[in-house]
């Protein structure tokens, strides 16, 4: 092959690559309005459940949505050692999302229950930090969850 050619090829296949049409699937204009939000527990963890869930909200949405969200959070010694000392937690999240449609008044109810397991380590700051890691992680997806509920209760 020529240098012609493989500069030709190169080419029209750099230019198939941009004009794909590609687009973010997650790409899409909200269609709500989240004008209350109420969660009831643990005040840091509710802040970040809080923000994640706002972030769907649409001031110039028509359709405006009240939540409230009962958070509770368990902590389970799941394995023990031959000394009778736990060394793996489950730590699990059950989040009760009520949704209220202001103008119909209409409510919808959903549970999302969420779980990770964190191992103690050799110190205490970091078996703390395997602890907040595994709530991280379970905020996220309770979040998601719930923001993909939200989505999917307005488009029906």
């Amino acid at each position: 092959m020529s240098k012609r050619s493989k500069i030709l090829i190169i080419f029209i296949f750099i230019s198939l690559l941009t004009s794909c049409g590609f687009k973010k699937i997650a790409q899409y204009e909200s269609l709500i309005n989240l004008q209350k939000i109420t969660i009831n527990g643990d005040n840091r963890i509710s802040y970040k459940l809080k923000n994640n869930i706002k972030l769907i909200s649409n001031e110039a949405a028509q359709n405006k949505y009240n939540v409230k969200i009962d958070l509770t959070q368990k902590k389970i010694g799941k394995i023990k050692d031959n000394a009778g000392r736990v060394t793996r937690y489950t730590v699990t999240f059950n989040a009760e999302l009520n949704l209220e449609n202001e103008s119909s008044q209409e409510i919808v109810n959903k549970s999302f229950t969420k779980s990770a397991n964190y191992y103690v380590a050799s110190s205490h700051s970091e078996t703390i930090n395997n602890e907040k890691n595994a709530v991280k992680i379970i905020i996220e997806q309770i979040s998601e969850d719930i923001k993909k509920f939200i989505l999917s209760v307005n488009r029906n």
